[in-house]
C-alpha cells in the first residue's frame, strides 16, 4: 500500500514539475522572493493579452466570470465566503486600510513585532503624525510567543499587526493563541500573510483574525501587482473604506448621477480598475494548488524544510530562528560570515537561494524534490570548502 503511495505521489509529481520549465535547468528555493509562473499561469496570462491585443480588447465582459470565479477560490483557500474578499494593489496597500481607515485618536498604540517586513510597520509608523504610538513586541531571532505579545498590549492598544510567517526567521506564529489573547482584550488583529499563503493552510474564520493581506506573487505564483484581503464582519463595521469608482454598484448609463454607495461586502475595499491580468494568473494558479491539495502541497513543504534545516545543521550552519514543528514553514535561513559569497557559488551551479540581513535563505515550495535538496546541500558543502 505504502509502495503503490509513493507511485502515485512520484507520477502526480513529475507530472506537476513538467507545469514548471525551469525546473530541467536550475534548481529555484527563492519563493519566499518570488514564485515562478507556471505553464498553465502563463497560458492564461496569454490568452488575455491576446484578447486586449487582437479582441475583444474591452474585456471586461468576458473577464467578469474569471474574477469572481478567482474571488470564489480565494475564499475556499482561506476558509471563508467571497463576501469576505477583496483584491489589492499589494501587501501595504491592503494593510493600509487598516491605517487610513479605523477612526484613530491621539494616545492609540499599535504594537508590532520588532522583527516585521517594512510593509508591515510603515503604514502604521505614518499614523504617529496623529498621535498613534507603535509598540514594538520583542523578539528572538525572528520568534515570539503570545506571551511576548500579551505583555506589550496596553489599554490604548487598538491593534495588533504581525506577520503569519516570518520574512526571516519562517517562524509560524500561533494566530489562534495570539487573536484569543487580543481580542479578550478588545484588541484588532490584521495578518500579512504572503509568507505562508500557498505553501500552508490557514482558516482565517477559524483563527478569528480580523484582516488579512497576501500579496500573490510568492508562494501563490501568481503575478506581482496584485493582494488578497479578507476583512471580518465585525471590522468591516468601522473600517471606513475609500472612495473610488468601483467601491460600489455602477451604472452604466447613469454617470453624472453622484451617490457615494458602497457595497455591502469586502467589495467596499476595493476603488479602481482592478490588475485584470493578475487575477487572471491567480485564477489559473489557485485552481492547480487547490486540485493539488492543500493539505498535499503543506506536507510536501514541510518535509522539504525539514530535510534542508536537517541537512544544513550536519554541515555546521546555525539556523536564524526556531527549529520547533510547531512553529515551521518553508523558509530555513542560516548564518555564514560570507553568505554572499555562498549564494553567489551556489548561483553558479544554477540553485537559486537570496540573501537577506546577512544570512542565506532558502524557500523550497511543494514542487521541488528530495533530490533537490540533496543536491543543494552537496553543493553547500562544497562551497564551504571553496569560498
Amino acid at each position: 500500500m505504502n509502495e503503490t503511495t509513493v507511485t502515485m505521489d512520484d507520477r502526480k509529481l513529475r507530472a506537476l514539475r513538467r507545469r514548471f520549465p525551469h525546473t530541467q535547468t536550475q534548481i529555484y528555493l527563492n519563493h519566499a522572493a518570488t514564485g515562478p509562473l507556471s505553464r498553465p499561469v502563463v497560458q492564461a496570462v496569454r490568452r488575455y493579452l491576446q484578447q486586449r491585443y487582437l479582441g475583444p480588447i474591452d474585456n471586461y465582459e468576458e473577464l467578469a466570470p474569471i474574477i469572481d470565479e478567482t474571488r470564489r477560490l480565494v475564499a475556499t483557500v482561506l476558509g471563508t465566503t467571497p463576501d469576505r474578499i477583496a483584491f489589492a494593489p499589494n501587501t501595504s496597500s491592503a494593510l493600509g486600510l487598516l491605517a487610513q481607515g479605523l477612526d484613530w485618536k491621539p494616545g492609540d498604540r499599535i504594537a508590532i513585532p520588532a522583527c516585521e517586513f517594512p510593509a508591515n510597520v510603515y503604514p502604521f509608523m505614518n499614523l504617529q503624525h496623529r498621535g498613534v504610538q507603535v509598540d514594538w513586541i520583542p523578539h528572538r531571532e525572528g520568534t515570539f510567543t503570545v506571551e511576548d505579545v500579551a505583555r506589550v498590549l496596553t489599554p490604548r492598544t487598538r491593534l495588533v499587526t504581525l506577520s503569519w510567517v516570518q520574512f526571516l526567521s519562517g517562524f509560524r506564529a500561533d494566530l489562534t493563541q495570539i487573536v484569543a489573547c487580543c481580542h479578550e482584550r478588545g484588541v484588532w488583529v490584521s495578518v500579512d500573510a504572503i509568507q505562508g499563503l500557498g505553501a500552508l493552510p490557514l482558516d482565517v474564520e477559524a483563527t478569528g483574525i480580523d484582516l488579512l493581506a497576501a500579496g500573490t506573487h510568492k508562494w501563490l505564483m501568481g503575478l506581482q501587482g496584485l493582494a488578497v484581503c479578507y476583512v471580518r464582519p465585525e471590522l468591516q463595521e468601522v473600517l471606513r473604506p475609500p472612495a473610488g469608482w468601483l467601491h460600489g454598484p455602477v451604472d452604466w448609463n447613469r454617470f453624472f448621477d453622484y451617490r457615494l454607495e458602497f457595497y455591502p461586502d469586502a467589495r467596499r475595499y476595493e476603488t479602481g480598475t482592478p490588475n485584470q491580468a493578475a487575477i487572471v494568473a491567480l485564477h489559473a494558479a489557485l485552481k492547480q494548488y487547490l486540485a493539488l491539495g492543500m493539505d498535499w502541497c503543506a506536507r510536501r513543504v514541510l518535509a522539504l524544510q525539514r530535510q534542508l534545516a536537517e541537512g544544513l545543521r550536519r554541515l555546521g550552519l546555525a539556523r536564524y530562528g526556531t527549529d520547533d514543528p510547531a512553529h515551521a514553514s518553508g523558509i530555513v535561513t542560516v548564518r555564514h560570515p560570507r553568505a554572499e559569497a555562498l549564494a553567489a557559488f551556489l548561483k553558479a551551479q544554477r540553485i537559486i537561494a537570496s540573501v537577506r540581513n546577512g544570512m542565506l535563505r532558502f524557500s523550497p515550495t511543494y514542487y521541488n524534490t528530495a533530490e533537490e535538496i540533496d543536491r543543494t546541500l552537496e553543493t553547500v558543502a562544497e562551497g564551504l570548502r571553496r569560498i
